[in-house]
Parts: structure tokens; C-alpha cells; sequence
């Protein structure tokens, strides 16, 4: 027990780290308060705070600067600190790390305050390790019970959005024993629920043996939530569940308001209008799209009737099916798939029904208008977080010599380098070849070692022997590529030298089957995916399984645009859930599904790695705040032009 509760701390002072750059800029009640300066009378302070509040955030930098430069400890390091902070602001990570360098230096003269806050801009930046190392320097039974408060809090987040959910409920079951405000202890026992419940079955069914009482409690109650859409409290299961436990705190109050919330937020339309093509280079993704949604819809039969009518996209224009279904009395529409059909929809202002497209415009001016897509970008951002949480900074890139390939590396490029990472070098390959040691050579600049072993023989006039060397600058290697082009590549690049290099990939390197003996070409490939793939055995879904049954030939792509559809359908009822609540989440097929302010719903996917022909998973993807609220890599017009979904 006390090695597990060793570990438990461990893992707490870790993901706390990351909870404070992700958490505080959504979540305004829990910040600390704004720092009160010693002298607010001295012009150069009120200059730097004035640039702050203009959001000129490289100005007010140097005026911190210049102000620790004029001061003596312990304002020092508080000017630093802001200094360093708002560099980050301003996109210059680089500075920062030279003030953050230098008040590390001098680390026995930093009080706690300055280092939660030195930890706080590490995190942003996240330098995991860095901060942590800073934060267990800390003395914890010496912190206030406000700032208990905060900890669990934060910590609970980190977990949660570190893809650890059942360390995220077990810091929220401590908060729970601190709230004393019966608001707030609700509040906080609703999230608890949710991110269990963000568990599979089978999860929740392995950790609640090992659970003490309190918690079992609670896992419980997430299985019953599972299996009921609306909490009934007088069910036979939850009178099942109060024998159990008599004496728990969820008996206090909090089954009527979980009942009462569960009932206003599920709202299911009386009849569901699906804009899909029929004919055209999408109609076999739309049809699997298709497959997806009636197996959700038939899944869903027994709380909600079926009662869905399909229009064809490639029949008339977008602007008259639109109209078609308002006087056919369509309550929320699923669609349209096609890129320029979707940018037609989100420019109608006046939309009065829900509509979910399918793939992502960027760009519209209706609350009725959401975004859900199988986006590419969305994977390069969550395995971009992974390899940056893992300690990595120098990257190179092997890309397809294509406008997919060139669109993927050019969004790596963006956020990665916006992250204060490096890109080293970007090279191309040519698709369908069987040898890829030219562009592999480049990459690795195998070509220079052999032009400096050259010109040495010739000057020495010496017959010596020679053996490549590649660089080693680099930390890892981020490849696009298909199945059969990573499983050519990634030998090819051990061969060259290079297989003590990671290789970090999208979803699109695994077809979605296992096949151990041709996945052994891509064993120690990082990349993320959905949870069905990732762990099949712990995320099976009856439902959606028989459906498969139906269809026995869909395979690959195909399999992710069915789970696509079927979760498009399920997002149906929690559409005003996920828009009025940040925290909220919906486990689905191809993620756990969240929502921005712009309408537009976001996927955590799972990673994992190839091992041995088979996928070792990691857990959830890691989802960098900082990475995820950067702007897209590619302007407006060739958002249009180009689709956004992995077709």
C-alpha cells in the first residue's frame, strides 16, 4: 500500500505540472489572484502593466526585465517570473528560457510562491521534467487549505486531461472531502462521475476489485450512468446501489442533481435529416458514414425512436436540400460530407435547426452550426503533444511529395515550432517506390558523410576504409506515410543508421487490422488513434460489432468512417451538454469528443506503438493547451479547396 501511495504522489506532482498550463486559461476561478507589486507608484511597473493589459506582451516583457535589473530580492525573481511569462505570451519562447535558466540557477533563494509560479510558465511551455523537479523541491504539508484547494483541483485536471482518468477521479474524491460549499461540492462530484464514466466498462469493471469504499461507490454509480442516458434515482438499480452504500457522500444530495441534470441534457430530436452523396469521389466514404450512423440509430432505438430520412447531395444544391428538410420537418441535420458543401451551409446566417457537418470550414456565423470531422490535423497535433511531453525538441520530417503530405508537415512545422521546438530538416518521398534510401540519405545527411570521406581519401591519397555516419542532432523523426510505405521506410531507416531514432506517425500508418506479421516492419512507431483500435479488447461496443457483422468487408478506412458515423449520431442528444460546459466530454468510437466555442468538436484519440507486429498502448493522447489553441497551419482559401477528412 505505501509503494502505491508513493507512486500516487509521484504521479500527482507530475501531471499537476501539466495541469496548470492547461487548465488555468479555461478555468478563471481557480487562478491565482493577479500579483500585487510592492511599489505601484513606480512608473516603469505601471508602463509594463499597462502593456499587459494592451496585449503587448513582448513589451511588457523587457519593462520586467529592466525592472528586476533596478531591484533586490525577493521582487527580483517576481519580475523575472513576469518577464519570462509574458514572453511566453508573445510567442518567444527562446527568451523565456533564458530567464527561467537563470532563476533555476539560483534556486535556494526562490520562495514557494516563485517557484509554483516559475513551474506554472514550464508547464506552458511543457517542460514537464523541468517542473517537476521544481515542484518536489516543495515542502506540501506547509500550503493553506485554499491552496489544498487549488491542488487537487489542478492535479485532478492534469490527470484528466493527461488521458489518466482514474487518478483524475481519485484527486477529485480528496477535493471532495475539502469542499465545504454544497455548489461547489455538487459541481465537483458531477465531474468526478463524468470522467469515470469516461472509462469503459471493462476498465471500470478491472479497478473496482482493488477500489476502497469510497471509491468503489462511485464506480458504481458511473457503471449505472453507462447503461441509463437519464439517471432514473428510484430505479431498481440505483435502490440497489443506496443498500450498497448507505453511508456515502453521493446519497447527499447528489443522485437527485445528477437525475435532474442527466434528464435536461439529453435531448433527442423527433427526426434526424442526413446530408450524404451518392454518387461522386465521396460516396463510398459516404456510405460507410451511412453504415455507422444506422447502427447508431438502431442501437439507440429503445430511448429513441428511428426516424431519419437521408438527401443525396450529388442530386440538387445544398441551399435547396437545406430548405427541403426544414419543410419536411427535419430537427437537426447530420452533414454534408463534401468540403464545399459544408462552406455553403455555414454561410447561411440563418440557420434554424441544428446542423452537424462533417467536415471542417473554420469559418461561419451561426450558434446552430458544428464542425465533426476524421481530421488529419488533429492527429499531428495530439502526436506532436506526445513526442514534446516525452522530452523531445530537435525533430525531422519525412513527408509524401504530395499537397497531403506537404499540408501535414506544414502544420507540424507551425505548432511544433511554436512550441519552442526545432525542425531540423524536411524531406519528400516519391510514392509507390520499393527503395527509399535517396530521400532517407538526405534526411539524415548520409550523402555528406560519404562527400567528406571522399574528399579526405583524395587529399590523404590513402586507401581507407569507410563507414557512414549520419547525424545525430536530431531527437526524432515525424514520418507521414501509408501502411505500405512505413513498413518499406521504417526498416530502411534502420538500416541507414537511424534505429535508435523514434519515429512518430498519424493514424494513417495502421489500416486498422491487426497483422502482426507485416505490422513487425513498423515495431517501435509512435502514433495515435482511435480507442477501438488502440485497445479493442477494452472498448467493445455490441452495437457497433454487429453491425460489422453485417457489412464483413469493411475494412481499414472504411471501419474509421463507420465509427465516424456512428458517433456523429450519438453526438446528437449531447449537443447542448458539450457547447454549454467545457469540462464535458462524450466517449465515442473515434475518441472522447469535446466541444469549443466555435461549434466545432474536438477528438482525444488514444497511442499507442507497434511491438513485436502488435500495439502496446500508451493511454490517451496527451492534449497540450498550448498546441491545441494555436490557429490552423493553412489560410482560409485553401481550407476550401482542400478536405479536411482523411479520404
Amino acid at each position: 500500500m505505501s509503494h502505491y501511495k508513493n507512486r500516487s504522489r509521484f504521479l500527482l506532482k507530475l501531471l499537476f505540472l501539466i495541469s496548470i498550463a492547461l487548465i488555468l486559461p479555461n478555468c478563471a476561478s481557480k487562478q491565482p489572484s493577479k500579483t500585487t507589486w510592492a511599489d505601484q507608484s513606480n512608473p516603469l511597473l505601471q508602463q509594463a502593466q499597462e502593456a499587459l493589459s494592451a496585449q503587448q506582451f513582448s513589451n511588457a516583457a523587457q519593462l520586467f526585465v529592466q525592472l528586476a535589473k533596478a531591484s533586490h530580492l525577493p521582487l527580483k525573481n517576481q519580475y523575472l517570473i513576469a518577464a519570462a511569462d509574458a514572453y511566453i505570451k508573445a510567442n518567444t519562447p527562446i527568451n523565456a528560457n533564458d530567464l527561467i535558466n537563470t532563476l533555476l540557477s539560483r534556486a535556494s533563494q526562490l520562495t514557494p510562491s516563485n517557484k509554483l509560479a516559475i513551474s506554472t510558465i514550464l508547464l506552458k511551455q511543457g517542460k514537464v521534467d523541468d517542473a517537476n523537479k521544481l515542484l518536489m523541491s516543495l515542502d506540501q504539508s506547509r500550503l493553506t487549505v485554499e491552496q489544498r484547494l487549488n491542488l487537487h483541483t489542478l492535479s485532478s485536471s492534469a490527470f484528466f486531461q493527461a488521458g489518466n482518468l482514474i487518478e483524475s477521479a481519485r484527486e477529485r474524491i480528496l477535493l471532495d472531502t475539502l469542499l465545504i460549499q454544497q455548489k461547489e461540492k455538487l459541481n465537483n462530484q458531477t465531474k468526478l462521475v463524468e470522467t469515470l464514466s469516461l472509462l469503459s466498462q471493462q476498465a471500470l469493471g478491472f479497478l473496482r476489485p482493488t477500489a476502497d469504499n469510497n471509491m468503489a461507490g462511485w464506480i458504481d454509480l458511473a457503471l449505472i450512468l453507462k447503461q441509463q442516458a437519464t439517471l432514473n434515482p428510484d430505479s431498481i438499480e440505483v435502490n440497489r446501489w443506496k443498500e450498497l452504500h448507505p453511508a456515502h457522500t453521493a446519497n447527499k444530495g447528489f443522485l437527485t442533481t445528477i437525475a435532474e441534470q442527466a434528464l435536461m441534457n439529453f435531448n433527442t430530436p423527433n427526426k434526424v435529416g442526413v446530408f450524404l452523396p451518392t454518387q461522386g469521389p465521396f460516396s463510398k466514404a459516404a456510405y460507410s458514414i451511412k453504415k455507422g450512423i444506422t447502427a447508431s440509430a438502431y442501437a439507440m432505438a429503445n430511448r429513441w425512436p428511428v426516424n431519419i430520412q437521408f438527401y443525396d447531395t450529388s442530386s440538387a444544391p445544398i441551399e435547396t436540400l437545406y430548405q427541403q428538410s426544414i419543410d419536411d420537418g427535419i430537427n437537426v441535420i447530420l452533414g454534408p460530407l463534401e468540403k464545399s458543401n459544408a462552406a455553403k451551409m455555414a454561410t447561411i446566417n440563418t440557420l434554424s435547426i441544428p446542423v452537424i457537418a462533417l467536415n471542417k470550414n473554420g469559418i461561419h456565423h451561426s450558434d446552430n452550426y458544428y464542425e465533426f470531422s476524421l481530421s488529419p490535423e488533429e492527429d499531428v497535433t495530439q502526436v506532436l503533444s506526445l513526442a514534446w511531453l516525452k522530452g523531445h525538441e530537435k525533430a525531422l520530417i519525412l513527408t509524401p511529395q504530395s499537397r497531403y503530405g506537404e499540408r501535414l508537415a506544414r502544420h507540424f512545422s507551425t505548432i511544433w515550432q511554436q512550441l519552442g521546438g526545432e525542425i531540423l530538416g524536411v524531406q519528400t518521398y516519391t510514392l509507390k517506390q520499393a527503395d527509399y534510401s535517396a530521400p532517407i540519405k538526405n534526411l539524415l545527411q548520409l550523402d555528406e558523410s560519404l562527400s567528406r570521406f571522399r574528399q579526405l581519401r583524395q587529399r590523404l591519397n590513402l586507401s581507407i576504409q569507410f563507414e557512414e555516419r549520419r547525424r545525430h542532432d536530431a531527437d526524432f523523426i515525424f514520418l507521414v506515410a501509408a501502411p505500405r510505405e512505413g513498413r518499406l521506410i521504417k526498416p530502411q531507416l534502420r538500416f541507414h543508421r537511424a534505429s535508435n531514432v523514434p519515429v512518430f506517425s498519424t493514424s494513417k500508418i495502421y489500416e486498422g487490422e491487426l497483422n502482426k506479421v507485416a505490422n513487425r516492419d513498423l515495431d517501435g512507431t509512435f502514433f495515435c488513434d482511435m480507442a477501438w483500435f488502440i485497445e479493442p479488447k477494452n472498448n467493445v461496443d455490441i452495437n457497433l460489432d454487429n453491425a460489422l457483422k453485417l457489412w464483413p468487408n469493411t475494412r481499414g478506412l472504411h471501419r474509421r468512417l463507420m465509427a465516424f458515423g456512428y458517433d456523429a449520431h450519438q453526438l446528437i442528444p449531447h449537443l447542448e451538454r458539450l457547447k454549454s460546459n467545457d469540462f464535458s466530454r462524450f466517449r465515442g468510437k473515434t475518441g472522447i469528443l469535446s466541444m469549443n466555442h466555435n461549434g466545432q468538436i474536438n477528438r482525444q484519440l488514444s497511442c499507442g506503438r507497434f511491438k513485436r507486429g502488435s500495439i502496446t498502448s500508451l493511454g490517451l493522447a496527451p492534449h497540450l493547451e498550448r498546441a491545441l489553441n494555436m490557429p490552423p497551419s493553412y489560410s482560409s482559401e485553401q481550407a476550401i479547396d482542400e478536405n479536411t477528412s482523411p479520404l
